[in-house]
């Protein structure tokens, strides 16, 4: 494999392009992945196109700064992410302890980066070359850019870019405020006179450089404080989200003001199409050797059709980190990344994905296009100006599946079920189960308990009713056996044992089993994190039950209530609540969309919702049982039925050294 196909990974590398010299350093705590859906590919070859020389630090040792010099100094800057994970997020599981696999990483080992590697490394960055500027981006940084709860230590933290002394945080996607800082940079301009770019945070020690149609929120003290104090900034923040109407919001923290500028303007059509025309390999680098990344072979043959995501869940980092306005790509653009897909040599004729973070919100726009101060497009109710058009996603699908050598296109990244009765193409999920969908569904409905729903800003349940009927009237004209995938979640503010009681007899009553199941991670930023903290939705001033300790271990469990491992911590309560048939295995149905049915005409029968008076204490798939055989008729009765088997020579040997005669029943 050639060297030359990616962005110089090594020194030899760098030397073999005749550089004397790199521009810009991409330190990154993911393997390095020539590939659109990994931001640090994305950020190297935009900076590329744009004329300067790239080179990709892929998870060094950090243990001092010497790995960090291999390159030697960048004559611009160098960026900083974690991954594309938060480092806490893809390091521990949600109970504190080390995952045993990292998906970002080669062979998925674990390890390969540190806790809060995006101050990790803008330290050892520091100690290699003083002075340097440094820009921080990714997800990680995106997410802590004001004063946050940090779940893992279970205190409210500064500003990233204060604990990591960098220059800038580019938050969001980033492209346009990573291209603008590296050509004010080259034209000589000072860092510290680099304020005005759209999509950056940056710090400073006088008031004066403050913009002046700024909002301010609590200060740091305030809100590490008094968690009034930390709804309040939220709630503030929380407002200048819409790029069309934000300003710039300021945070005093000790003797600095944190300053965050307004979101960037989101890419047009013919801006996302070029990010995604760059001339990605699509492969692991060689530095990864034989072995594979586990999340580059998820996405080696998808394909990414828009960005962004209007639903506003109360747990989900889309609209802070993408935003909420949709930015779909053309068909066209689509077609011919499909093209390139199909020319690779390991292609066996199967695109697994065209989607994003909801597929059938591509081509999705609003009506008004203008200040819109809802904080969901979808919650509580679908606005009536969103303008959905499933025709346009299944126009790319059928376009795709005409390109030479493809055989299949699928959706592989799930589908909000909400939208389904709301779009404007009628037969979208005829079509959708007819061709694209490869025998699983995925969907999210969350939870069954209307209240939890409430709180996670999710449809209700009576609307993921509706969708499984529809479903199954899709499988029945296409003449299909399909799977419907729900993603649950356990743990979740507003969520009692008793509801986790009623979706554990749901899942059981239809048969389903919980292959994964992700507890509840209050991600920095998040308005569930600021209700787990706080104990209140700062949006309505609310007070919310938020499960902790033993009692969301106990949630957790009801997700696997059959798994031996969790009977000692589920029997007292399963015994007070009268459910002990939980403990034994569901019975195993055919179809999901059957089975799910079939919990719907059980739930009648399950205990209604009540309010926590005795509380008895990353996604998180519920999926379908196999596809069983008829169980067989009873044997006939054999000379040989219940005889015992003769035991082995060495079995015979050790039973007579320890005096047993066999006669014993």
């Amino acid at each position: 494999m050639s060297s030359k196909r990616f962005l110089p990974a090594t020194p030899e590398e760098v030397a073999a392009r005749g550089w004397s010299g790199v521009d810009i350093l991409i330190v990154t705590g993911d393997a390095y992945v020539d590939h659109p859906s990994f931001g640090s590919a994305v950020i190297g070859r935009l900076l590329e196109r744009a004329g300067f020389r790239v080179a990709i630090l892929s998870q060094p040792d950090w243990s001092s700064a010497e790995p960090f010099r291999q390159f030697g100094r960048p004559h611009l800057f160098a960026g900083v992410t974690a991954g594309s994970l938060d480092s806490m997020v893809a390091n521990r599981t949600p109970s504190g302890h080390r995952r045993a696999r990292d998906a970002y990483s080669a062979g998925g080992l674990p390890g390969r980066r540190p806790d809060r590697a995006s101050i990790v490394y803008a330290q050892r960055l520091r100690e290699a070359f003083p002075g340097l500027p440094i820009l921080l981006g990714g997800i990680e940084a995106s997410l802590r850019r004001f004063a946050h709860y940090d779940f893992w230590s279970d205190t409210v933290r500064r500003s990233i870019l204060l604990d990591a002394r960098a220059d800038w945080i580019a938050y969001g996607m980033a492209e346009k405020a990573v291209v603008s800082i590296a050509r004010r940079l080259s034209s000589g301009q000072q860092p510290s006179s680099i304020r005005t770019v759209r999509g950056t945070v940056w710090a400073t020690s006088r008031r004066d450089d403050v913009p002046a149609d700024s909002v301010y929120l609590p200060s740091f003290e305030e809100v590490r404080e008094s968690r009034d104090a930390f709804n309040r900034a939220f709630r503030l923040w929380y407002g200048q989200q819409d790029p069309r109407v934000a300003r710039p919001v300021v945070q005093p923290t000790q003797n600095r003001w944190v300053v965050q500028m307004p979101p960037s303007e989101p890419l047009t059509t013919a801006e996302i199409d070029e990010v995604y025309d760059l001339p990605f390999s699509r492969e692991c680098h060689p530095s990864c050797g034989r072995a594979a990344v586990p999340a580059a072979e998820v996405v080696a043959f998808s394909v990414t059709a828009h960005r962004g995501c209007g639903g506003g869940c109360a747990f989900c980092t889309l609209c802070s980190h993408q935003g909420r306005i949709v930015q779909s790509r053309s068909r066209d653009s689509i077609v011919e990344e499909v093209r390139r897909i199909a020319g690779m040599p390991s292609f066996r004729g199967t695109v697994t994905d065209i989607g994003g973070p909801t597929a059938n919100l591509y081509g999705s726009r609003c009506a008004q296009r203008g200040e819109c101060r809802r904080e969901s497009c979808l919650f509580p109710e679908v606005c009536p100006h969103l303008l959905l058009d499933g025709g346009a996603h299944l126009s790319a699908l059928s376009a795709a599946a005409r390109v030479a050598r493809v055989a299949h296109v699928f959706v592989g990244t799930g589908i909000r079920h909400d939208l389904v009765r709301a779009d404007r193409c009628a037969d979208y999920l005829d079509e959708l189960c007819r061709a694209h969908v490869g025998g699983h569904l995925k969907v999210a409905p969350e939870h069954i308990c209307d209240g939890v729903l409430r709180i996670m800003r999710k449809a209700a349940h009576s609307t993921y009713r509706d969708f499984v009927e529809r479903f199954r009237a899709s499988c029945r004209k296409a003449r299909k056996e399909l799977y419907l995938v729900p993603y649950f979640m356990s743990g979740h503010p507003g969520t009692t044992v008793r509801d986790m009681v009623r979706l554990a007899e749901f899942l059981h009553a239809g048969g389903s089993f919980a292959e994964q199941v992700q507890d509840f991670t209050p991600l920095p930023m998040t308005l569930s994190a600021a209700i787990y903290h706080t104990g209140k939705d700062p949006l309505t001033g609310e007070t919310v039950w938020v499960p902790k300790g033993r009692e969301k271990l106990i949630q957790r469990a009801l997700l696997q209530p059959s798994d031996k491992r969790h009977r000692s911590l589920l029997l007292p309560v399963l015994r007070r609540t009268g459910r002990t048939h939980l403990l034994t295995p569901p019975r195993r149905q055919r179809n999901e969309s059957h089975h799910a049915v079939t919990c719907l005409h059980h739930e009648a029968s399950l205990p209604t919702q009540t309010a926590p008076s005795e509380t008895e204490c990353g996604r998180r798939r519920t999926a379908p049982s196999r596809s069983t055989r008829q169980p067989c008729p009873p044997r006939t009765q054999t000379r040989w039925q219940g005889r015992r088997a003769m035991p082995s020579a060495q079995t015979a040997s050790r039973r007579r050294r320890r005096g047993w005669s066999g006669t014993e029943p």
